[in-house]
């Protein structure tokens, strides 16, 4: 009777110890973040896995442009610190690692025997816009100086984990208006000079290779499109500009870029800028079909989400034919999904993994660092919703919205490399069922089941 009731002691202890381990399933190659389980105790030892482990802390806001109520929320990650938020584990695994299990104390890591490549290769088309003012501002240094380059650094280096296609320049002053709490201004005054050492340095982060220019066309316009007066603005500097950068060997990767303007705007900016810079690509993010700019090719182009529709999809088969490519974004709006401080925690995820459920080709969002005067005590700036202006925190900390975005473009790549495998068509189809924009926009979707089934089946 003692030997069995031993036995039994001994299996209730070995049931306890499993019900604790929490598992992790990665791909060679991969980064991914996850929260860790109060009960479960890590430990980091010699591994040929990288591991980091932090803590998630609070940041207070206002529950909406329009309210007083002050609300707090975890969100900015401190790697190695220790807080009453949430634990947060970072897992890269090297390429070259051996599948099997690792095991972290109670946290075990399973190398799967499949690779995901380098973020710099994979197909995903990431844009989220850059603002080097703001981070020059909060370090309190000179703009461009060495020790404004030293800051903006891992900030950038951060960006690139992600896989960030776009080094975001502006060529004017305020293309966008002052909408943030730092102005833009422009990069391409006199010799190029600021432009060279800038676009050099993005590149040096991991950024690139296109180089998004903003914009011929900025929000409040001192000529109009199409006249005398808006060719005399621009089309010397176009001519200067593309012989600028063909000699640097960039005039390929150099976009014109704007954003929600008319067709007929638009055609009058690229019928110039094809006149003064022959075959320069043209970036817009905008509201319609790209069948309503009429006889105008734009070779990158982002539609809002919430206009997002099955004519919109069937498109963007053509504009892949033809070697363009089509995303999507979010901004001020829809409400869900999206990545404020106010969205689900898997709102972000799913934003992240809707190209390849879709067929598009990426996501675009306008601010990457667009800072509010202190975002580690007020996240919210202006009438925008808190979170909207920014994924990263000062320091390069990352926020958990960006951190879930970054799994969820994870789990879009890998989906993108298993569809080459016909077995796995009826599964794919399956879950791409979850994915419906219209109930997402109203915000009647299970975010954490879409991100299950997603994860199941990418790590199956």
């Amino acid at each position: 009777m003692k030997k069995l009731i031993a036995t039994v002691v001994c299996a209730v202890a070995v049931l306890s110890i499993e019900a604790r381990v929490h598992e992790i399933k990665v791909w060679r190659g991969e980064t991914i973040a996850e929260i860790i389980p109060d009960e479960c105790e890590v430990k980091i030892g010699k591994s040929p896995l990288s591991v980091r482990v932090g803590a998630m802390f609070p940041v207070k806001f206002v529950s909406s442009p329009y309210s007083l109520d002050i609300l707090e929320r975890y969100d900015r990650v401190c790697w190695g610190a220790k807080g009453a938020g949430p634990r947060v584990m970072e897992v890269t695994v090297p390429a070259d690692a051996k599948s099997g299990v690792y095991e972290f104390g109670m946290v075990h890591v399973r190398v799967l025997d499949k690779v995901l490549p380098p973020a710099k290769d994979w197909k995903y088309y990431l844009d989220l816009w850059q603002h080097p003012w703001a981070v020059a501002r909060i370090a309190n240094v000179k703009p461009f100086s060495k020790e404004h380059y030293d800051a903006m650094r891992p900030v950038y280096e951060l960006l690139a984990t992600a896989g960030q296609k776009t080094l975001t320049v502006s060529i004017l002053d305020e293309p966008w208006d002052h909408q943030c709490r730092d102005a833009y201004h422009s990069m391409v005054e006199g010799d190029f000079k600021l432009f060279d050492e800038y676009v050099e340095f993005g590149r040096s982060c991991g950024l690139g290779p296109d180089i998004s220019c903003y914009s011929l066309c900025p929000w409040k316009l001192k000529e109009k499109p199409g006249t005398k007066e808006f060719e005399e603005r621009w089309g010397a500097f176009l001519s200067r500009f593309a012989a600028h950068l063909k000699k640097k060997g960039w005039y390929k990767d150099t976009i014109m870029s704007m954003d929600e303007r008319s067709p007929e705007e638009v055609k009058a900016i690229v019928d110039l800028v094809h006149r003064y810079a022959p075959e320069m690509r043209i970036a817009m993010a905008g509201n319609r079909k790209p069948s309503d700019f009429k006889g105008i090719d734009i070779d990158i182009y982002s539609q809002i989400l919430s206009h997002v529709t099955s004519d919109f999809l069937a498109e963007c088969n053509d504009r892949t034919k033809k070697g363009f490519k089509t995303t999507f974004y979010v901004c001020c709006w829809p409400v869900y999904p999206n990545t404020f401080l106010t969205s689900a925690n898997e709102e972000a995820y799913w934003l992240g993994v809707y190209p390849a459920i879709s067929g598009l080709d990426g996501f675009l969002r306008w601010a990457w660092n667009s800072w509010p005067q202190d975002p580690l005590k007020e996240a919210g700036f202006g009438s925008w919703r808190a979170g909207d202006t920014f994924l990263v925190y000062p320091g390069a900390e990352p926020s958990w919205r960006f951190l879930q975005l970054r799994n969820g473009i994870v789990a879009a790549e890998k989906l993108r490399i298993l569809k080459k495998d016909a077995s796995f068509a009826a599964e794919f189809e399956k879950v791409s069922k979850l994915f419906d924009v219209k109930k997402a926009v109203e915000g009647k979707c299970e975010w954490w089941a879409v991100k299950k089934a997603v994860q199941d089946l990418v790590n199956r």
